[in-house]
């Protein structure tokens, strides 16, 4: 082995280049040189078309078999998936019972909670009652109440003179 890589191998690259630059190898006549001047009859592009026939069949060929492969790998899954719940053991009852957890429990329903609570508020906003157990102090409907303050003044009273 020399300093300068493996004998042999740079000539042979160089050959191989210079075989192929002339053409020799694949049948194509040599390139004209850079400064020559091209025949204006030629069209100077590739004068032959797309075979779009071939073109369409390889698409399809790649769309089936993208489609074939997503299908066998979904296939696969739920296969394995099965494989895998039947290998497992039955639940036992102590495993599948419902459990309730101890109070203060969540609200089960929050709006139907919400919605008793707004039929109370309003119930006794609407109606009569006494406000407190000893029966000392009552309370009327807000419409009612407006009716009776309505015209007449918001100033307290005056004393009557002695």
């Amino acid at each position: 082995m020399s300093a300068d890589g493996p004998s042999g191998l740079i000539p042979a690259i160089l050959a191989g280049l210079t075989l192929r630059g002339s053409g020799l190898l694949n049948g194509r006549p040599p390139r004209p040189a850079a400064n020559t001047q091209r025949n204006p009859n030629e069209p100077g592009h590739e004068t032959r078309d797309v075979n779009v026939r071939n073109t369409v069949m390889v698409m399809a060929g790649l769309a089936l078999t993208v489609l074939a492969v997503v299908g066998t790998m979904i296939w696969l899954m739920d296969t394995f998936a099965a494989r895998q719940r039947r290998a497992l053991p039955a639940l036992t009852p102590q495993q599948t019972t419902q459990l309730a957890p101890p109070p203060p429990n969540l609200q089960a329903d929050p709006y139907a909670d919400i919605d008793r609570a707004r039929a109370a508020a309003e119930a006794s906003l609407a109606g009569y009652g006494y406000r407190d157990e000893a029966r000392t102090r009552a309370r009327i409907p807000i419409r009612r109440a407006m009716d009776l303050i309505v015209g007449r003044s918001l100033e307290p009273a005056e004393p009557a003179a002695r």
